[in-house]
């Protein structure tokens, strides 16, 4: 590995600024950037494939990571360490932002996330190897979190720190990732009857993530509101149709024009997984009994918190069969 960059982040005029705030400070007997709620950027330094390092600190709850191919402000890889939930599964998280959005209540489970130690109130070291379409994600040496299908396509772009809630960075290394071994992780997949494609109404065909779960803010930006998914399918002998379900963030579901289903699903706290607010198959369940034919799902999506838009839908029905999603 060849270092390609080394930084103290001593002086914010070296960073291209997109956050609240930013400014240098001591914090813990170093000289460190104190970042508030955005991004700081190196200019002049893209790359494809690298290993990034960097000393992490904060005070209280936070969420601070690093940003890596980053097309632009709205666009990018991010992984962070979350200080507040040290040693739940959620304290390493895999977060790319769409649109200027998260996305974390899509992208959950140990594809995305990870138990490990983060301490409050010292420094700990955060480091993100990605080469291709894998990425590694640890703090202090534990072991990483291994993302098997980072969600941006592989192509060179800035990198940088990021953080939601205050947070201080120093001593920021960039390397090559020649050589570089990273382990096995869990590649994420879809259950058995998801419906891996929609038909967006004023937009056109969407897909699922390697999840399962249709990511909207890969689309659209949050700031439309609400869109109009649906599919149409056939049963040619009738009977019933069990359908399963998870969405954030509301969700009004009808089938042939009558209502099923209205819901909410948004982050509440830290409880509990329940609590997070995740899209995830299996949080809903309903099943219909339905007669022959042709028949039509609609689902209402709609956003009203930055975290993850999205919804993972299942279906089972004897000889039920699937029309071409262009039909809506």
């Amino acid at each position: 590995m060849t270092t390609l960059l080394e930084d103290p982040l001593t002086n914010p005029l070296d960073l291209e600024i997109h956050a609240a705030q930013a400014e240098v400070v001591i914090w813990q007997g170093r000289e460190a950037l104190r970042l508030e709620n955005g991004l700081a950027l190196v200019p002049g330094h893209r790359a494809t494939d690298a290993s990034i390092e960097v000393l992490i600190g904060a005070d209280g709850p936070a969420y601070p990571g690093i940003a890596f191919r980053v097309a632009d402000v709205l666009n990018f890889e991010l992984a962070y360490a979350v200080p507040h939930v040290s040693g739940q599964w959620d304290a390493l998280q895999y977060d790319p932002v769409f649109h200027g959005s998260n996305t974390w209540q899509v992208y959950h489970g140990p594809s995305y996330q990870r138990v490990t130690q983060v301490p409050t109130g010292r420094w700990f070291r955060l480091r993100v190897d990605f080469r291709g379409a894998r990425a590694a994600v640890s703090v202090d040496g534990q072991p990483p979190l291994v993302v098997e299908r980072l969600a941006h396509p592989t192509a060179a772009g800035l990198l940088g720190l990021w953080t939601y809630r205050p947070a201080y960075f120093c001593d920021l290394r960039v390397s090559t990732c020649d050589g570089l071994d990273i382990p096995q992780g869990e590649m994420p997949s879809a259950a058995e009857g998801t419906v891996e494609a929609w038909f967006v109404e004023d937009y056109g065909v969407v897909t699922c993530e390697p999840n399962g779960v249709v990511n909207l803010n890969r689309y659209l930006p949050i700031s439309l509101g609400d869109v109009r998914l649906t599919r149409r399918f056939e049963t040619p002998e009738g009977g019933a149709v069990a359908f399963e379900f998870g969405f954030s963030d509301a969700l009004s579901l009808d089938l042939d024009g009558q209502v099923l289903f209205s819901g909410e699903n948004t982050f509440k706290g830290f409880e509990d997984r329940a609590a997070r607010g995740y899209a995830e198959l299996g949080t809903q369940s309903l099943q219909q009994d339905l007669s022959p034919g042709a028949h039509c799902l609609a689902a209402t999506l709609r956003a009203s918190e930055p975290f993850g838009w999205g919804l993972a839908f299942a279906v089972c029905g004897e000889g039920l069969h699937w029309l071409p999603v262009e039909l809506g």
